[in-house]
């Protein structure tokens, strides 16, 4: 009976995620099926896929549901009050007439906007700011849309609202999860900035400054609202409060302090009602990632079920390395396989997986910030991303050659995460 459990838990994996990773199906439906496939594959009764699975798991992830409209928040305000805006265009005024100034400028100027904010509205207005700079000073297409989603794809590893999905997936502590994504940016950053020198030395690039629109910048936005985005990222980090409070914080720092002069305080009833439709759109703009958060729920709470978890247990324990030197090698070689809604990446069939390796035991510290290392990959590379596909769309290039540009670049911050990863908590 074991082994025809797990064959039945097997196939649930193998067809839902088969009809998620080929659109079949919606990734929303295809999760919400898989764990209920699982569920009855697994043996469990339906009064228990009814109230742990779909009740229990519809709020499992409820902080990271609440983390995700915190950021949003943050992100339409930084959108409507200018401040992407200025931090974008203040970047490309200190690149001076260097296409290499210019570009890491922007790179650094996209990684720290990536840091606290959500959505694809305000990805789209840095991308409208910064392609036509990047190619202005001779970047082809398809480059400056790589500098840009490598650049994004960095940043939101130090995104707070990631960081609490990732904390409640397998219940790990927020800790472990910043002292892996604090040296893995690093590296990640210097890995962008490699990539922006090897484009740069291309003799392809046009090193001449070209003229644009962009020269002559001013701006109303008082120049200390710029910090808001890092206001969430140092107040958790410095452990000053929760990634909630922290996100409050910047919230109001930034509706406040991107008002000319003493107005944000002075008008605070506008401020307030600025604040109150912000966390409005906030909400619309991450619904998408929350709608996911609740399906996930339902799979984590059908695989950490015990009936579920012991019938993998022997199958998994098979395949996963023992030996940490070669549990890096084949995770490191595996990253890739979080494209494509894969069976890496934890925004879907990925969840499931680590959920079951955590339930039978598998350092769960290990194997999700294995998984997160897998999503380095997945955050800049993805085809199916929709930055990534607007940014093709928007450049006029196919989103499939920016991910095979940029792939061996991503490669090597994913292989980087996990050898991290096996350093902390493996050794």
């Amino acid at each position: 009976m074991v082994e025809i459990a797990a064959l039945g838990i097997i196939a649930a994996f193998i067809i839902f995620g088969g009809l998620m990773m080929l659109e079949v199906v919606p990734t929303f439906v295809a999760l919400g099926g898989m764990a209920i496939a699982i569920s009855i594959a697994g043996g469990l009764t339906p009064q228990t896929i009814l109230t742990d699975v779909i009740q229990g798991g519809s709020t499992r992830l409820a902080s990271a549901m609440v983390a995700a409209a915190f950021g949003g928040t943050l992100g339409v305000l930084a959108e409507k009050q200018g401040i992407l805006e200025d931090i974008v265009k203040s970047a490309a005024e200190l690149g001076g007439d260097s296409p290499f100034v210019m570009a890491v400028a922007l790179y650094t100027a996209v990684v720290i906007a990536s840091t606290s904010i959500s959505g694809l509205g305000a990805f789209i207005l840095m991308g409208t700011i910064i392609f036509p700079i990047l190619i202005s000073v001779g970047f082809p297409k398809k480059i400056a849309g790589a500098i840009t989603l490598l650049a994004y794809g960095n940043g939101v590893m130090l995104n707070p609202s990631n960081w609490v999905f990732y904390q409640e997936v397998t219940g790990i502590s927020l800790d472990s999860v910043i002292v892996w994504a604090l040296p893995v940016a690093g590296i990640a950053f210097v890995v962008g900035i490699i990539y922006v020198f090897m484009q740069v030395r291309k003799p392809a690039l046009n090193m001449t400054l070209a003229q644009s629109n962009q020269d002559d910048f001013s701006s109303s936005t008082p120049k200390y609202a710029l910090a808001a985005p890092l206001i969430p990222v140092a107040l958790v980090i410095g452990d000053v409060m929760n990634v909630y409070a922290a996100f409050i914080v910047g919230i109001v720092y930034a509706a406040v302090f991107s008002q000319p002069g003493l107005k944000g305080i002075k008008n605070f009833g506008d401020t307030l009602r600025l604040i109150t439709q912000s966390f409005h759109d906030g909400i619309k703009q991450v619904a998408p990632a929350i709608a996911l958060m609740v399906v996930i729920g339902w799979l984590l709470k059908a695989v950490f079920a015990d009936p579920i978890s012991s019938t993998m247990e022997p199958l998994l324990m098979q395949i996963v390395p023992e030996n940490m030197i070669l549990y890096a090698g084949m995770f490191s070689l595996l990253a890739p396989l979080a494209l494509y809604r894969g069976p890496l990446n934890i925004w879907g069939l990925g969840s499931g997986i680590i959920g079951v390796m955590a339930a039978i035991g598998i350092n769960p510290q290990l194997i999700t910030t294995t998984a997160i290392s897998a999503l380095r990959v997945q955050a800049p590379g993805d085809p199916t991303n929709t930055h990534n596909a607007w940014s093709a769309e928007e450049l006029e290039v196919n989103v499939n050659d920016i991910t095979k540009h940029i792939l061996p670049y991503i490669w090597v911050i994913a292989a980087a995460g996990v050898g991290m990863s096996v350093y902390l908590f493996g050794m």
